[in-house]
């Protein structure tokens, strides 16, 4: 119920507009209904708050990646695999992987 997701994460915002994770989960569920610009929006909105958070970075590279923006879809997914090599994630290879793919 992603409609659903996207009120209760409203609710929480509105409760607390500082919580990064509401805007990157009330993203996904925008992103999964197809509405990539809504879904740009939110993530970019909780890397404002939060410039560490790698998953928003590549949610939002993968959105911009949709509307066509490759430019900046890349660009966010560097950041994202840069963010996670320093977090020592091992998902960073495979973002590195799609950016290759990409270009």
């Amino acid at each position: 119920d992603f409609t659903g997701a996207i009120e209760d994460y409203t609710q929480g915002i509105n409760i607390d507009p500082n919580y990064a994770p509401a805007y990157n989960n009330r993203g996904v569920a925008r992103y999964d209904l197809g509405d990539n610009q809504g879904a740009i929006e939110d993530y970019t909105q909780g890397i404002n708050i939060d410039p560490n958070d790698a998953l928003a970075y590549y949610n939002r590279g993968n959105a911009r990646g949709n509307l066509g923006d490759i430019t900046g879809a890349i660009e966010d997914l560097e950041k994202a695999a840069e963010l996670l090599r320093q977090q020592g994630d091992p998902r960073a290879a495979e973002v590195e992987e799609t950016i290759r793919q990409m270009r």
